[in-house]
């Protein structure tokens, strides 16, 4: 009898082992096809495009105050152009895949940068453009002692979210990759952002619950003692205190890192917030979305494009695509960036993001595989600690 219950139990716990690793080989893994992640990839760069490019009449014009009412905003109906919410990242995506190196060496970035970035660029990333002129490259052009915006800019935000999208389910990765050209014109606390921004987008292609858990899951991204991790969990308690008064939750935040934290404008964490509050009281409608991060104010146009391209890569281009009054043109006009094409469509912007994608996956243990006679891919998901 004794030996019959040992036996069973030796048997039920092999079975127990087996199933947990069964299931722990079904979360690691995630198989989609090419075509859908094309879509999720499409609708964060145009949801990106949109949100920075409509939301420059925006810019830095409510600071004390939000908006006086959501604005409305039409789908860029002459099609997109060049700013500097996109075409850094554009340009190094460009030479990404022309090169076939996913981190491109910052002796070449500089090389890159001295023959485009001389228009459409401000504040740390000009400063640290000028200092490539006096021989000094990244990650030296973003030391605070060098370039003093460095440690407060937005470019850790708004020059980070395709990198992001090109690791889908891989938010280590996507932020490896981010930090990588992020260090470019930013260190310290706007690193941070990069983590968080470049983890969050990587996780929301395939998130499909409450934009707040994901959220929260992103979190983990980053330093807990940092002013990121504390911006995200104000953001959210705020919401939750002024679900049905967005200005009060806005002026709350506003009123803490601002005015009491002293961040200026400009800066990650007095931004970040406006993003989170935006995703949260938008809750994945896109033009919702995107009006909040329009009217909560400070660096409009950027908050915009970050929540643009957080909410265009989970609902997909598709969806985005067919909301009313969509009638954007697939153009995109290059003004600014001499190596790149004058003119190029967006969709094939977003091969060009699929290349880089494929590249990223494989790279990380991932596969290409055929799904019911598709081409696709089998992602090995990351878990965040």
């Amino acid at each position: 009898m004794v030996k019959n219950v040992l036996t069973i139990a030796v048997l039920f716990l092999m079975f127990s082992c087996t199933s947990a690793q069964k299931e722990n080989s079904v979360d690691s893994v995630k198989e989609i096809t090419r075509e859908e992640l094309l879509n999720n990839l499409y609708g964060g760069w145009v949801g990106m495009l949109i949100g920075g490019l409509e939301g420059l009449p925006h810019e830095f014009k409510y600071d004390t105050l939000p908006a006086a009412s959501l604005p409305d905003f039409v789908y860029l109906p002459h099609g997109a152009r060049t700013d500097d919410d996109n075409d850094f990242e554009l340009t190094h995506l460009y030479f990404m895949d022309k090169e076939n190196i996913i981190k491109l060496p910052y002796p070449r970035i500089v090389d890159i940068w001295k023959a485009n970035m001389n228009t459409g660029i401000w504040v740390a990333n000009k400063r640290a453009r000028d200092l490539m002129d006096q021989g000094i490259i990244p990650p030296a052009t973003s030391d605070p002692e060098n370039n003093t915006a460095s440690s407060y800019n937005l470019s850790g935000q708004f020059c980070t979210e395709s990198y992001g999208m090109i690791a889908p389910g891989m938010p280590q990765t996507a932020a490896d990759i981010g930090i990588h050209y992020a260090y470019i014109a930013v260190s310290g606390e706007p690193i941070q952002a990069t983590r968080y921004w470049t983890s969050l987008i990587s996780l929301n292609v395939f998130h499909k619950g409450p934009v707040e858990e994901v959220i929260k899951e992103a979190l983990k991204s980053v330093d807990p003692a940092s002013a990121m991790a504390e911006v995200v969990t104000d953001a959210i308690d705020i919401y939750h205190e002024n679900r049905e008064d967005w200005k009060a939750g806005r002026q709350r935040f506003y009123k803490k890192w601002v005015i009491e934290r002293n961040w200026n404008g400009n800066s990650t964490p007095s931004n970040g917030g406006m993003v989170l509050l935006s995703l949260l009281y938008g809750n994945r409608d896109f033009h919702k979305t995107l009006q909040y991060a329009m009217a909560m104010g400070l660096d409009a146009d950027c908050n915009a494009a970050t929540a643009g391209a957080v909410t265009g890569v989970n609902i997909g281009f598709n969806n985005i695509a067919v909301l009313p009054g969509f009638e954007m043109p697939d153009i995109y006009k290059n003004l600014t960036r001499p190596q790149l094409p004058v003119e190029m469509k967006i969709s094939e912007q977003a091969e060009l993001l699929m290349r880089i994608c494929e590249r990223v996956i494989l790279d990380n243990g991932g596969e290409k595989i055929s799904i019911k006679g598709k081409p696709g891919y089998r992602i090995k998901i990351q878990q965040l600690n």
